[in-house]
């Protein structure tokens, strides 16, 4: 039996790392072998610091593409819905948090199917045709119907894999997963509508708040020319875990909960870009102030708060929000800032 794994991601804002200014231990008076296994021990803590600052501030560098975990479904190693959602949100790769341009599927994000090697399309393929041998007789078994739906999704074949993604809903009606895929699936279809409502069941089924589906419906909303109910959604969504974290903090359990893994951050960030898409600008502003006010050496609001202001003719203060956010940015980070800030 395939196995699900529920796929989650989220990015915490990392301060820029900590430089060591004297590496080299010097030799002779002074210098001892705990001086040496300290240094080492330092050295050491800066590069597994630095590779956790990239891991985890990869999501937001909206460009770079998601080579590994396709990899892992086109060799063909694991596959099942969990992974499946974790390669194919790369439909959302690119403008999900700041507020410029159009909201769809990005076109740098290229059909996952193109992407594939002709070993992996034959691959794919081959473990197709044995999903449908089995569907043939069996037409609803769930474990055919997973393998075959996220096969059809990595071959790009996306009106085939909604079909059998909704068979799967009524075999699975309680995995959040199924209806996540459906609604990126959707999305790519252009069914905004029914995207936004594949996103809503997922909710509805999941026993915690997932970033990725609270993301996705907020995209599907702002795709289907729906910003207001995007907004209202998103406010509801923000109150509700303002309530959550404030309740955990009091609870004497020191486990962390799954709604405080959400970055509140992010979620301002989609909300001011519901109220962008709206066209309430004022508003937008008020919630990346805010942003700025909580988290002041968080470069994301600056960043924010400068595209929309440089989008409404205010190049003066805009380009103050970019110095900001370009001094607090992650290195990482300094070419996205850079980026926007020359368009």
């Amino acid at each position: 039996m395939l196995s699900i794994t529920a796929a989650s991601t989220t990015c915490r804002f990392v301060l820029l790392p900590i430089r060591c200014s004297d590496s080299n231990p010097k030799r002779g008076f002074g210098t001892s072998t705990n001086d040496n296994n300290k240094s080492n021990k330092v050295r050491a803590a800066l590069e597994q610091k630095k590779a956790d600052e990239e891991k985890e501030f990869g999501a937001i560098d909206y460009d770079a593409p998601v080579e590994s975990e396709k990899k892992t479904i086109g060799l063909g190693t694991k596959i099942g819905v969990g992974v499946a959602v974790v390669v194919f949100g790369l439909v959302f790769a690119l403008g999900d948090f700041l507020p410029t341009g159009s909201v769809g599927p990005s076109e740098d994000a290229a059909v996952v199917g193109n992407q594939l090697s002709e070993e992996e399309k034959n691959t794919l393929q081959t473990r197709l045709r044995e999903y449908e041998a089995t569907l043939s007789n069996s037409p609803k078994d769930p474990t055919a119907l997973e393998g075959a739906a996220v096969t059809l999704a990595e071959l790009g074949e996306y009106t085939r894999a909604a079909s059998l993604l909704e068979d799967l809903t009524k075999e699975r009606p309680s995995d959040p997963d199924v209806f996540r895929l459906l609604g990126e699936v959707k999305y790519k279809l252009k069914d905004y509508e029914g995207s936004a409502g594949a996103y809503e069941s997922s909710a509805k089924v999941s026993s915690y708040l997932s970033f990725e589906v609270l993301r996705g419906r907020t995209n599907a909303l702002l795709a289907a020319k729906k910003p207001d109910e995007a907004v209202r959604f998103l406010v509801a969504t923000r109150e509700g875990l303002n309530k959550e974290n404030s309740a955990a903090k009091t609870e004497s359990s020191t486990e962390e909960s799954e709604v405080q893994k959400v970055d509140p951050i992010q979620v301002d960030l989609l909300l001011g870009k519901a109220y962008s898409d709206w066209g309430h600008v004022s508003d937008a502003v008020s919630v990346y102030d805010q942003i700025i006010y909580s988290h002041p050496e968080d470069f994301r609001g600056y960043l924010a708060k400068g595209i929309i202001l440089k989008e409404n003719g205010n190049t003066g203060d805009a380009e103050r929000m970019f110095i900001q956010a370009r001094f607090f940015a992650p290195e990482n980070a300094k070419a996205l800032v850079d980026r926007y800030s020359r368009k």
